[in-house]
């Protein structure tokens, strides 16, 4: 049986007491125990092994409110830790703030997340998405800071482990995309005539207005330090914060490769996936374009929207946005078989051997768009005389039966998508007899 006073008296051997607390996690402690431990680390440096200590004493059920002294300890641990470069404290640091912010008043219930915010370019994926997610499911505030959380924690694919609190994170995210995706990605990239366009359906508008927005000249400011001296209060503290993050950090537009490792690691939709899409594709279109992050982002959307139609999530769906992306992937097939007829680029030459650089960007890419187009003509009447309205796209369609090494799938995607497009359309099947 380990006593209270033992507990006290392990305070001169803190990786010990850091290990019983957490044996003990589910010991409920009376409120002078916190206190007297709080009064001990007032007066330590701050070390690992004490944000240890603490971490472990604050991971336990308690009723009480913090007293004073448990108050200063947390503004000291913030203060040193936020601006200390010494890498091993983040780690417990964070883990420390993550229990102690559900034992804070209601309105500082953030204080985690602000610290998580301001920590995100030092690492530690799995305890910040974890503080993330507990903050992310509680509020719903539109100066939450989508834009750095994103960018970071999807910033490369080498995780040495599973993160499963970056998997709930990414399934929050989703959910609450209404929240960012526009305001972080899609306002940034594209101009907001692109946007009301596809909103609206416009298609014969759509491929003839500016594609990109405006470049906002804006001045980067980096801020080493955050200057937390001569703090009045924890309201104070929180204020400082709460700006910092709000209003001195840097506004980033969400990177492509970033959106890609999110939209990538879910089978969840965003609500303006058709919209993310028509914009991607619009992209696509341009000759000119020939960013493998665009096209890896766009072949992404090309699997969710497949994935979308094919579990018949459109059910509720006025149909509008299919027939905008009928239209849009019949322009595309048109543009990627010119492109491969007149060799314009690499990526969309007709192969009859490998490519010296296989597995090239564009590899299978056709079959990607054939399938998806298959998708959304089968049974629809409407999405069929489309396709046969947008001219060049049956002749393009056929074109891809020919064997290229480049699009080995094509020449089945082909069989497949013109079953779907003249089974229940006469007049479009003797057309393509005619062209045969």
């Amino acid at each position: 049986m380990y006593s209270y006073d033992d507990i006290l008296s392990s305070l001169d051997d803190l990786p010990r007491l850091a290990c019983v607390l957490k044996e003990k996690s589910q010991v409920v402690l009376p409120d002078s125990v916190f206190t007297q431990i709080a009064k001990y680390f007032l007066n330590q440096p701050i070390t690992v092994e004490g944000l240890a200590v603490q971490r472990n004493l604050y991971g336990r059920i308690r009723s009480s409110s913090l007293d004073q002294d448990e108050f200063n300890l947390l503004i000291r641990n913030i203060q040193y830790c936020l601006n200390s470069n010494l890498q091993d404290l983040i780690k417990p640091f964070l883990q420390y703030l993550h229990n102690m912010n559900r034992l804070l008043p209601s309105n500082f219930r953030d204080m985690a997340y602000l610290c998580a915010v301001i920590l995100l370019p030092h690492g530690n994926k799995n305890i910040i998405a974890c503080i993330l997610c507990a903050y992310l499911e509680t509020n719903a505030r539109s100066d939450t800071r989508y834009d750095l959380i994103i960018n970071n924690l999807y910033d490369n694919d080498d995780e040495d482990e599973d993160n499963i609190w970056l998997d709930q994170l990414t399934k929050i995210l989703i959910e609450n995309d209404k929240q960012w995706l526009r305001k972080h990605y899609l306002e940034k990239i594209y101009s907001k005539k692109l946007l009301e366009t596809i909103d609206t359906h416009d298609t014969e508008n759509l491929l003839t207005i500016d594609v990109r927005a405006q470049e906002e000249q804006t001045q980067t400011l980096i801020v080493d330090k955050i200057n937390l001296s001569s703090l009045s209060s924890f309201d104070d503290l929180h204020s400082k914060l709460s700006s910092y993050v709000i209003d001195t950090l840097p506004n980033q537009s969400i990177t492509e490769s970033s959106l890609y490792r999110l939209l990538s690691s879910t089978t969840n939709y965003p609500y303006d996936l058709h919209v993310l899409f028509s914009c991607s594709l619009i992209s696509i279109l341009d000759p000119t374009n020939y960013s493998s992050s665009t096209l890896r982002l766009f072949r992404q959307l090309i699997l969710l929207l497949n994935n979308y139609y094919i579990h018949q999530h459109d059910l509720f769906d006025d149909n509008r946005f299919r027939i905008t992306i009928v239209f849009l992937v019949s322009k595309l097939l048109c543009e990627v078989h010119r492109r491969r007829s007149q060799s314009e680029h690499e990526w969309y030459r007709l192969y009859k051997d490998v490519p010296d650089d296989h597995p090239l960007p564009t590899f299978d890419f056709f079959a990607d768009l054939l399938g998806l187009l298959a998708t959304l003509c089968y049974n629809h009447l409407d999405c069929q005389q489309q396709v046969q309205r947008v001219s060049g796209t049956i002749e393009a369609i056929l074109s891809m039966t020919r064997i290229d090494l480049n699009q080995p799938k094509s020449q089945t995607c082909v069989i497949w998508l013109l079953k779907c497009l003249t089974e229940i359309n006469e007049e479009l099947r003797n057309y393509i007899k005619q062209i045969q």
